[in-house]
């Protein structure tokens, strides 16, 4: 079969082309911009246009998989339509590719992606053989794939445009309620803004409903909005997973605790310890160390335990992973770092992250302002798309705080039209007015002045520079972080 994959850039799409690609299907696609993911695909032999339009669309095709990118005008679409080639959104081939299969998805606005990550790669290290496709981009592995003759998969499921509705999982982790969808999806297009949560929780209960339909099993956090949604619509859960309280679920919960963050030579690491309740008993089971930054990794391990003891109820695996956590990966564009070196007798990280709403964005502030306390600390953010600011415009004015310099790029449009007085010019001024001890704040409009004036403020004392959102600024942070790489060589 010859499939199309319109998009196939995109980190949901570039999976299902590597699987269509393994299972043996003749594979072409097409993106806007070449990147790490194209170059990869291209790698395995698949054939991409870097230009979108109606001649890449040929009779031979057998299938057209679009992703939510792609919307009814684009020329690739009206083509395949007009030679009635079978077209399908990624989530409904996505969900062909997995009937078969059993299924553990994972959805939530907060964490999916590392939790879904961790869960793949967790249960392979335990000897528990799994497929995964993640919604982000594993370094170690040059892919956000794992595929062998498994009949399990774990998935990320996306809540943000309610496409987890597509599937039908045996096991279901949800992190959070927390709302940031795409109004430009089906399931929101034209929902009031004020609405949003009562539509994102009708999903949820149709979601966790099919699950339990299938008498598969849930396991939650103990976030509490989604612990009382679930308790309010009378569902039981499995498991339930977070930092170590006192409540009693009634059910197996899986806790970090002790909690410590530090950051050595530059690089910053989370210890804690993984308990387990079990009715009265709680039980010690390791000590855990991550590579990373921030409360809401040791919430995102946890949560990879939860699924491993829902699978399999074994003790000692959960043990084991602790003794491995330190070997285990993170995708890139979560807390990457770019660059960790000493410039002019200073040290200067450089960071890549992909925090785009103002939960991930405050939380990420947070603990770099605790885990770099001694650093000077800059933060350049590219809001992402016109919908999401306006959806988020509030809150994003106490997202940032205690900084030595803020940047504020302009929006990203993922290609949104402007909403009037929807603009980084007016965020900048907002934040400006806000209590948010950051020493100076500038609205930058271009990506060389942005490095011109980086340039003049680090290397005076350690630094430590956050290029944060979803959109092309991470080629603004990797260009950064490779014009010192030049300047390190020469010395």
């Amino acid at each position: 079969m010859k499939i199309f994959f319109s998009g196939v850039g995109g980190i949901g799409m570039s999976a299902l082309a590597q699987i269509a690609a393994l299972n043996g299907h003749e594979v072409v696609g097409s993106d806007i911009k070449p990147s790490y993911i194209t170059e990869k695909l291209q790698q395995m032999g698949i054939q991409i246009f870097f230009k979108q339009e109606e001649k890449n669309i040929t009779e031979d095709i057998d299938l057209f998989v679009y992703s939510s990118a792609i919307d009814k005008e684009n020329p690739e679409y009206k083509k395949a339509n007009l030679l009635n080639i079978k077209s399908l959104h990624r989530s409904q081939y996505l969900d062909q590719i997995l009937l078969e299969k059993e299924l553990i998805a994972i959805t939530g606005s907060s964490g999916k992606t590392t939790t879904t990550t961790l869960t793949g790669l967790a249960l392979n290290q335990m000897g528990v053989k799994s497929n995964l496709i993640t919604g982000g981009w594993i370094k170690e592995l040059n892919s956000n794939v794992i595929w062998n003759d498994s009949n399990m998969v774990v998935i990320e499921a996306d809540e943000s445009d309610g496409s987890l509705l597509n599937y039908h999982p045996n096991i279901a982790l949800i992190t959070d309620l927390a709302v940031d969808v795409n109004l430009n999806s089906g399931e929101f297009k034209n929902v009031p803004l004020q609405d949003l949560k009562s539509k994102l929780k009708e999903i949820y209960k149709k979601f966790v409903e099919r699950i339990i339909d299938k008498k598969g099993r849930i396991i939650i956090s103990n976030d509490e909005e989604l612990f009382n949604f679930i308790k309010n619509n009378g569902f039981i859960v499995n498991v339930v997973f977070g930092e170590k309280t006192y409540v009693d679920y009634g059910v197996p919960f899986i806790y970090f605790d002790n909690l410590i963050q530090y950051e050595k030579d530059g690089f910053p690491f989370v210890e804690f310890t993984l308990g387990l309740r079990l009715k009265n008993d709680d039980l010690y089971l390791g000590n855990a160390n991550l590579k990373s930054i921030g409360r809401y990794n040791a919430f995102n391990f946890v949560g990879a335990c939860s699924t491993l003891f829902s699978l399999t109820e074994n003790i000692d695996h959960l043990k084991k992973l602790c003794s491995i956590s330190p070997q285990l990966s993170f995708t890139k564009r979560r807390f990457e770092i770019l660059f960790n070196d000493i410039v002019n007798g200073n040290r200067l990280v450089i960071v890549d992250d992909y925090a785009h709403n103002p939960k991930k964005i405050s939380f990420l502030i947070e603990n770099v302002n605790f885990v770099y306390k001694d650093y000077q600390r800059i933060a350049i953010f590219q809001p992402h798309r016109y919908t999401r600011t306006m959806m988020f415009w509030d809150k994003l004015k106490n997202s940032f705080f205690n900084l030595d310099y803020l940047i504020i790029l302009p929006i990203y449009s993922a290609g949104e039209k402007p909403i009037e007085n929807i603009n980084s010019e007016n965020l900048t001024e907002m934040i400006k007015k806000q209590n948010t001890r950051i020493k100076q704040i500038l609205y930058i409009d271009d990506f060389d002045r942005v490095i011109s004036f980086l340039r003049n403020v680090v290397g005076n004392k350690d630094s430590i520079v956050i290029f944060i959102g979803a959109g092309n600024i991470t080629n603004l942070a990797n260009n950064f972080a490779s014009s010192f790489y030049n300047f390190v060589k020469k010395f």
